[in-house]
């Protein structure tokens, strides 16, 4: 019999989601406070599991795994989760504040399926655990103020979603065919058969998709713009960091010793084409939710740089821009979501004048989006940095210099941004600019891990 718990964040967690759903369906005046209480500590006796009694090793032969790293990115989603949860719990939208515990049920069970992807080394487990994590999300998308949009796009989130979970599933066969084996360490990347290299890239067309790489981007623009606006915290960061995290121990073995140059040089292609094209098309964005969709691209590529870099060099860099990419992306919707009126159809140009209004807004923004940019003295400099240094290192300068023009393309769109947020001219609103304690707190920490990692970038290595 199994000792199971190395599944015990996860199963606090399924256990918190169910009992907020329970909770949901009791007639008390104060169920919003017991939901945020529950929440609070179900996700504080989560990452204390992790830290102080999760057992490090592989489990159920060799199924899940879990070591150092796999404990420091669970601990990042379940942080970033809980801030995004919070932010829905603080709503302006009388929707979210009555379906407030089905969110949390839904958005909950996502994480979990997220941290199971993360440990998975196995083919059927990694496929139970995508679909934990991506389900949710399609019916959470449908729920925006716009029922003919979020419909729509949720649609079709779900259509190719389902469709990207079948090449997951021929790419698993493929990889079962030539292994004899579900487990990904027995795969032969010596192999120079051409099925190895058609199981990667039946592998890389899911991951492609649920991560928003190019050419997989389609449905990023729609689901950003009409699904619910505080959701997007979560949306955006933590599937993608889980399945970042997933390509990144699944290549291990392949990247490490550099066994397959075939699969190496798709994986780049890949990166190098989300770094670039991504990068194009914010350009073009008036739309600022579109906007902020087609820049999380550049940002996808270059975390995928990191699944092709021995993990000995890489691992401690890949955390840190999770950590930079998962505050700047929280802090930044949650200061959006604060404005007075802010729909799907925001303009960039409707930001105009906002430091007159609200200048802790306004400096808020502005400090997420140069951190998002990649700006010195921000967090997002070093995540940058660091990656095109360990590139450079590994395989030349092709990779360093698209980083680089990424970067600078993207210094473009988000100055454009705050440009007008530094605007002579106010902000067309009627309304007063209130921002919630809770907001002003989860803005006020992101802004600091922001800045002060930017400083002290070597103190996240202390700490975790």
């Amino acid at each position: 019999m199994y000792d199971l718990s190395f599944l015990l964040p996860e199963i606090i967690l399924v256990i918190l989601s169910f009992g907020l759903l329970i909770n949901s369906m009791v007639d008390q005046k104060d169920k919003r406070i017991t939901n945020k209480i529950l929440l609070i500590i179900g996700s504080i006796l989560s990452m204390l599991a992790i830290i102080y009694r999760v057992p490090e090793g592989v489990f159920m032969n060799g199924t899940f795994e879990n070591n150092s790293l796999t404990n420091n990115i669970k601990l990042l989603s379940i942080l970033g989760t809980l801030f995004g949860l919070l932010f829905v719990s603080n709503s302006k939208t009388d929707q979210f504040k009555e379906y407030f515990n089905e969110y949390c049920f839904l958005l909950i069970l996502s994480l979990v399926g997220g941290m199971l992807v993360v440990s998975s080394r196995e083919f059927f487990t990694m496929i139970i655990a995508f679909e934990l994590l991506s389900i949710p999300i399609y019916l959470v998308s449908a729920m925006g103020p716009n029922s003919s949009k979020s419909i729509e796009a949720a649609t079709k989130l779900f259509f190719f979603g389902t469709l990207s979970t079948v090449f997951l599933i021929f790419s698993s066969v493929l990889f079962y065919s030539l292994s004899g084996s579900t487990l990904f360490v027995d795969i032969n990347w010596v192999s120079k058969d051409y099925l190895l290299v058609l199981a990667t890239i039946l592998l890389l067309i899911p991951i492609s998709f649920k991560c928003a790489l190019y050419p997989f981007h389609f449905w990023v623009p729609d689901t950003y713009e009409s699904a619910p606006m505080n959701i997007l915290p979560f949306l955006s960061t933590i599937p993608k960091i889980s399945i970042i995290a997933f390509i990144f121990f699944f290549f291990n073995e392949l990247s490490s010793s550099f066994l397959n140059n075939k699969i190496l040089n798709i994986i780049v292609v890949v990166s190098l084409f989300s770094m670039l094209f991504g990068s194009i098309l914010s350009i073009k964005q008036n739309n600022l939710f579109r906007l902020l969709a087609y820049s999380g691209i550049p940002h996808a590529g270059i975390m995928l740089i990191c699944s092709i870099i021995p993990s000995s060099i890489s691992s401690s860099f890949l955390i840190l821009y999770f950590t930079f990419y998962i505050f700047s992306n929280i802090g930044l919707y949650i200061a959006l979501n604060s404005l007075p009126k802010i729909t799907d159809i925001f303009k960039v140009e409707d930001l105009k004048g906002l430091y007159k209004d609200s200048p802790f807004l306004a400096l808020s923004i502005t400090c997420f989006l140069l951190s998002l940019a990649g700006a010195p003295l921000f967090v997002g400099f070093w995540g940058k940095f660091n990656i095109a240094i360990i590139a450079y290192k590994t395989y030349g300068l092709l990779i360093p210099i698209t980083i680089l023009i990424s970067a600078g393309i993207s210094f473009y769109y988000y100055l454009r941004i705050i440009s007008n947020i530094f605007s002579s001219k106010s902000m067309d609103s009627k309304s007063a600019f209130t921002v919630s304690n809770i907001n002003k707190i989860l803005i006020s920490l992101c802004v600091f891990v922001a800045i002060f990692l930017g400083i002290n970038p070597n103190f996240l290595k202390i700490l975790m």
